[in-house]
């Protein structure tokens, strides 16, 4: 019994005294080469594909423990592009995206479950026209390393999933407009020089 206690003693001295685990380096999100898009069902006849132009934010990469990374980004609701100003400009009034009270989405990571060699699901806090709501997105790291368009190490990820529009009370036209809004984002970001 007191081998067990000593045994226990030493493993708790242990971990108060290791190391704490290093800050993951940050990468910034490089807008010029991110495109936020996003698919909809319209009358069901056709879908709408729309993309957010600018975005900006911070990720976390912890390419050693990859489940110990996170990301925090935010996406500006005016600068939606859907091909049609007048649509556009739709969307974003009030009863859509409400882009004058909530100029921006964000995307807060609390969790990440790391699923193959390059890919996880990245779950997180998603905040659209002031309502937020757990989001799960599958997450795929394309490539990271050394640039040939940049001095910076960068990283280029695809990411996937599916909101529905009810979660953030977004209900205009429903029944003609789909509920579920599929996303797809490209994004690169770039290393930032350790402080």
């Amino acid at each position: 019994m007191r081998i067990w206690r000593f045994v226990t003693a030493c493993a708790l001295g242990a971990a108060l005294w290791s190391p704490a685990r290093a800050e993951a380096p940050v990468y910034r999100i490089d807008p010029a080469h991110t495109q936020v898009s996003f698919l909809v069902e319209r009358f069901g006849f056709t879908f709408v594909m729309g993309v957010f132009a600018k975005s900006e934010g911070e990720i976390w990469i912890d390419e050693a423990h990859p489940e110990d990374s996170r990301v925090d980004v935010r996406v500006s609701t005016n600068s939606l592009w859907t091909s049609d100003p007048t649509r556009d400009g739709h969307v974003r009034e009030p009863l859509w995206l409400k882009g004058d009270a909530y100029p921006a989405m964000t995307f807060k990571s609390t969790h990440v479950e790391r699923t193959g060699e390059t890919t996880a699901l990245v779950t997180g806090d998603l905040m659209i026209a002031g309502v937020t709501r757990p989001a799960t997105l599958a997450v795929k790291l394309n490539k990271i390393g050394k640039s040939p368009a940049s001095p910076k190490r960068s990283a280029g990820f695809t990411i996937t999933g599916d909101v529905s529009r009810a979660d953030f009370g977004l209900k205009t036209a429903k029944g003609l407009i789909g509920d579920k809004v599929s996303i797809h984002i490209e994004a690169l970001a770039e290393q930032e020089p350790a402080a």
